[in-house]
């Protein structure tokens, strides 16, 4: 090969080099807290942290689904706010919290508890995590909460509100105790809640509207945990003069023309206000078909899915006027919540589901809980997270969390407690009055606004 012909040829080579190096520089930025499932991340640790220095704090969740993510992506933040104040110190060494992921598919139509047991198995002796956050579906994290507890290792769930979880540390302390529910509040208090907000909705209603309302509807995916919810609520609304005048237990799989039946039924029903009780992604079929039907009712109750801002437009405005049961808000909680509320809108461009505030508060609470231990053993820490009690609440974004015996959240304007927000007419979400019962005027943000078509007689 003559000279030239070499020389051109690493002319071509340097050059495809040099284009392909700028091209790496100027390729756009992964997204912050982008979810990643099996690897390992530190964000906010210094780099070269030795690895015996990082507390690896794994995540347990449907992570394609939106309660993954949000669990992602409050825990995140939170990692990265901790690990840039310093992280913690134990012993005088300072450690440094590190996020893995494992997806338990929970959300999946057809439940398929092994995948959730193997997440389990592989993020504690693969990703070698030595705490867990998360959980959702009731029937799934029964089965892959038995692996944590056999480890011994907190777990803080943040998705699950059924009452077993908590009920189990008092049936057996010993092997339960590693469980605190740091979000939602559980079954019962939030049955109590929406029970409280809609005996005050049925006075506002019939001050407003100069009608009588005692008709209430109930529609609910056909879960185990709405079972519990939806007998509460049959067995307590008469008691405030309100009969359930239709009941709709539908199949997580049910789709629009299902939705457009049910709500021909509870209008037929003459129903005055509609309770959902709902987790996943039934909730748009439920509104759009509301919307397009003009059911002469109010919608409040517990819709997952219409936290998001994204809900406006995912249902194409069919959401206005629905009342939802929500942790939080762009509202004075405590003096954390606009901070995070903040942070967290400026780092994900949305705003944060329950999943978010709950991981985003259980990072802290962990974090706190090994200052105070001053060890990173499980056992250890737990007499000091108790001590986050009546007496002594913890101020998080989600509220002042204080334990009670059984590691659940303790329910009250002054502890932990839920807001009811409307979607209105403007496709801005407003916190409503409870008339100051569950919390304070004070961080009202809007007066309830009715569908311009009217409640039934």
């Amino acid at each position: 090969m003559e000279t030239k012909q070499i020389v051109a040829i690493v002319l071509i080579v340097i050059i495809v080099g040099a284009i392909a190096i700028v091209g790496f520089m100027f390729l756009p930025a992964a997204p912050y807290g982008a979810v990643v499932v099996g690897q390992l991340v530190t964000p906010g640790a210094p780099p070269g942290t030795p690895s015996d220095h990082i507390i690896i704090v794994g995540i347990l969740d449907p992570m394609t689904e939106i309660q993954g993510e949000g669990a992602w992506y409050g825990s995140y933040l939170a990692c990265d706010e901790i690990n840039t104040a310093g992280g913690v110190v134990v012993g005088g060494e300072t450690y440094y919290f590190g996020l893995v992921a494992e997806d338990t598919s929970e959300s999946d139509p057809e439940l398929d508890l092994s995948k959730g047991t193997a997440a389990a198995t592989k993020i504690i002796t693969e990703d070698n995590a030595r705490y867990i956050i998360g959980g959702f579906r009731t029937e799934s994290v029964l089965a892959y909460q038995e692996t944590i507890m056999d480890e011994k290792m907190l777990f803080f769930g943040t998705g699950a509100s059924t009452d077993v979880f908590c009920q189990n540390v008092i049936d057996d302390y010993d092997r339960y105790k590693y469980f605190f529910r740091t979000m939602p509040i559980n079954s019962t208090s939030l049955a109590r809640s929406l029970l409280t907000y809609i005996a005050y909705l049925d006075g506002y209603l019939t001050a407003v509207t100069g009608k009588n309302i005692t008709k209430v509807a109930i529609i609910r995916e056909n879960l185990d945990w709405t079972v519990g919810m939806g007998l509460f609520l049959n067995g307590y609304l008469p008691l405030y003069g309100l009969e359930v005048v239709e009941e709709v237990a539908y199949p997580i799989t049910a789709e629009a023309a299902d939705f457009a039946t049910y709500w021909t039924q509870i209008d037929a029903a003459e129903a005055q206000i509609t309770i959902p009780i709902i987790s996943a992604q039934g909730g748009i079929l439920m509104t759009t078909q509301y919307a397009q039907a003009e059911a002469k009712c109010i919608i409040a109750g517990i819709d997952v899915m219409s936290q998001l801002d994204t809900y406006w437009s995912e249902t194409g405005g069919s959401c206005a006027y629905q009342v939802v049961l929500q942790s939080t808000l762009r509202t004075n909680k405590t003096t954390k919540t606009i901070p995070f509320w903040d942070a967290f809108l400026s780092h994900y461009g949305s705003e944060p589901l329950y999943t978010a505030v709950g991981s985003y508060d259980a990072m802290y609470i962990l974090a706190e809980g090994i200052d105070r231990a001053q060890s990173l053993n499980s056992t250890e820490i737990i007499p000091y997270l108790e001590q986050m009690n009546a007496d002594n609440p913890f101020e998080v974004s989600g509220g002042n969390d204080a334990f009670t015996l059984g590691h659940d959240l303790l329910l009250g304007p002054n502890y932990s407690f839920t807001l009811f927000t409307q979607w209105q007419s403007d496709g801005v979400k407003y916190a409503v009055s409870s008339g100051g019962i569950l919390y304070s005027d004070s961080i009202v943000t809007g007066t309830l606004e009715l569908p311009p078509w009217g409640i039934n007689d």
